[in-house]
């Protein structure tokens, strides 16, 4: 065994991820404007991260085909498999954390 679950996760994220994450959720939440927003705003964060992580792979890469760059983008979650399954769940959490503190601190 001799791998415990924290670095499972923490293998998972590189500094641009955890980065990301916090400007994809502070930003989702500055727009938000209802609790009821909350999933779409979710969403909307996960899949500009997950396009983003694509598009950096086939960039980084110069002439490789495009279906070569989503292997390369589906091989990275497969390696990483619990960061990338928590993921939104932390982007859940973010994003609803950063629009409490603006919805009890922002100004009426």
């Amino acid at each position: 065994m001799g791998h415990d679950v924290i670095s499972l996760l923490a293998a998972g994220f590189t500094p641009f991820d955890l980065l990301f994450m916090i400007a994809a959720s502070l930003v989702a939440a500055l727009v938000m404007r209802r609790w009821s927003q909350l999933t779409a705003a979710v969403f909307i964060a996960y899949t500009v991260d997950v396009v983003l992580r694509f598009s950096m792979e086939y960039m980084s890469a110069g002439d490789m085909p495009a279906n070569f760059a989503m292997e390369l983008a589906f091989a990275r979650l497969d390696m990483h498999a619990l960061a990338a399954t928590l993921k939104p769940f932390l982007y859940f959490g973010a994003i609803a954390f950063l629009f409490g503190l603006k919805h009890r601190y922002g100004a009426r």
